[in-house]
């Protein structure tokens, strides 16, 4: 579809919604309400995916930082949302491993991180390749060399995942554009007028 085309759409049709900014959340939002049966619009000033999403950690991880505060539901729900953008975008979502040093006068032992990361597997099950793995010192500084190594009692390795952010938000934008919604950039919004 060409750009005319797409801007004829915003000015002809009506729209049940109208989603202003096409980062991760704008897109994904436009292609499940387009999945759902609605007249969608989406919008963006920029490129999509170029403000905040363009910026991010690239990380699409299962929550563990939430483990702490006792928040599993919470992490459950990161743990399967992660499952389902690998199985939905395997090209776009892979596994990365992390290694976290754990050090004498660190925030926490190797015994609670090693805890917690069992938590963590356990609540995973079926959502991951790998389960955590804890290391001793010299495997430690194997994997991460010039790591300081006075106080270094071990570590943990567990695996999270990553994306290409920008492909990430345009294969949603796309998507929401074959479930009907209509796209386009480089478009501001300058008034709105509703009807009932």
């Amino acid at each position: 579809m060409s750009r005319g085309e797409r801007l004829g759409r915003l000015s002809a049709e009506v729209f049940d919604v109208l989603v202003v900014g096409a980062g991760i959340t704008g897109a994904g939002v436009a292609r499940d309400a387009a999945l759902r049966g609605l007249r969608v619009a989406l919008i963006d000033a920029s490129d999509y995916g170029s403000g905040t999403s363009s910026r991010s950690s690239r990380l699409v991880h299962g929550g563990l930082r939430y483990l702490e505060g006792f928040e599993f539901g919470l992490v459950f729900e990161a743990l399967r949302e992660r499952a389902r953008h690998q199985k939905l975008h395997p090209n776009l979502v892979w596994p990365i491993e992390f290694v976290v040093p754990v050090y004498k006068t660190g925030k926490h032992s190797l015994f609670k991180m090693d805890f917690g990361l069992w938590i963590y597997d356990l609540l995973s099950v079926g959502r991951t390749a790998k389960w955590h793995r804890r290391l001793r010192p010299a495997a430690v500084r194997e994997l991460v060399p010039g790591l300081l190594e006075e106080g270094l009692v071990g570590g943990i390795a567990y695996h999270d995942c990553k994306t290409d952010d920008a492909r990430l938000t345009l294969a949603n934008v796309m998507d929401a554009e074959r479930a009907g919604a209509a796209v386009t950039n480089y478009v501001s919004l300058d008034a709105l007028e509703l009807s009932d």
